[in-house]
C-alpha cells in the first residue's frame, strides 16, 4: 500500500551526471531538474508484522520537471532527447511518510529497509516513451548495486548510484533538492 505524498520538491542544478546503458545504446543523463516525491509504504507477510517505511522517490530529468506533484513529475515525455531517471528510496522501519533521508546506503539486494525499491529509465524513442525497469522485488531480485547518499541538508540530498542488472546500468552522482517543510 503506497500512501499520498506529503510533499515534493525540485532538484539543483550543477554537474550532476548519471551514465546510462540501456536497450544496447549508452546515454549520458546531463541532470537539469528533478523532484522528490515524499511516500510511505507498509508490507505485509503473513505470520510477520507488518513494516512500515518511508517511500521517497527521486526524480532526476535532462528537462524541466513540473515539481507540483508526483504524478506531474511523471508527466509523459515527448521529444526524443528527454530522459529520467526514477529511484526510490525505503528507510528504516518505522519510518513514514514525513520522515527525511539519512546520509546511508539502499542497497538493491536488502531485504525490506533501507533499499533500492525501485529503479526505472524512461526514454524517447520511436515516436513513444519507453520505461525499463530493473527487477528489484521479489525473493530473487536481479538489480545490484546500491545508491549511498553522502549528504543530506534542510534543502538537499547528495548521493552516488551505481545500479546494474545485465545489460542496464546506471552510475554517476547527483543533488536533488527536498521539499519545503510544512
Amino acid at each position: 500500500m503506497t500512501l499520498l505524498v506529503s510533499a515534493c520538491g525540485a532538484v539543483g542544478g550543477g554537474a550532476s551526471k548519471l551514465d546510462i546503458k540501456v536497450g544496447g545504446k549508452d546515454f549520458t543523463l546531463n541532470i537539469k531538474s528533478g523532484g522528490v516525491y515524499y511516500g510511505n509504504i507498509i508490507s505485509t507477510t503473513p505470520g510477520k508484522p507488518n513494516v512500515q517505511t518511508f517511500a521517497h522517490d527521486i526524480y532526476l530529468a535532462n528537462y524541466e520537471l513540473d515539481t507540483t506533484s508526483g504524478a506531474t513529475m511523471r508527466k509523459p515525455l515527448t521529444t526524443p532527447d528527454q530522459m529520467r531517471v526514477e529511484l526510490q528510496l525505503t528507510g528504516e522501519d518505522g519510518t513514514k511518510t514525513e520522515s527525511p533521508f539519512k546520509v546511508a546506503t539502499y542497497s538493491a539486494k536488502a531485504d525490506k529497509i533501507n533499499r533500492v525499491r525501485s529503479i526505472i529509465i524512461v526514454t524517447f524513442t520511436d515516436g513513444k516513451e519507453t520505461k525499463t525497469a530493473f527487477e528489484t522485488m521479489g525473493l530473487t531480485p536481479k538489480a545490484d548495486g546500491d545508491v549511498k547518499l553522502t549528504a543530506v541538508t534542510a534543502d538537499s540530498i547528495s548521493g552516488e548510484v551505481n545500479l546494474s542488472e545485465g545489460d542496464k546500468s546506471i552510475k554517476g552522482t547527483f543533488t536533488a533538492k527536498l521539499p519545503k517543510a510544512k
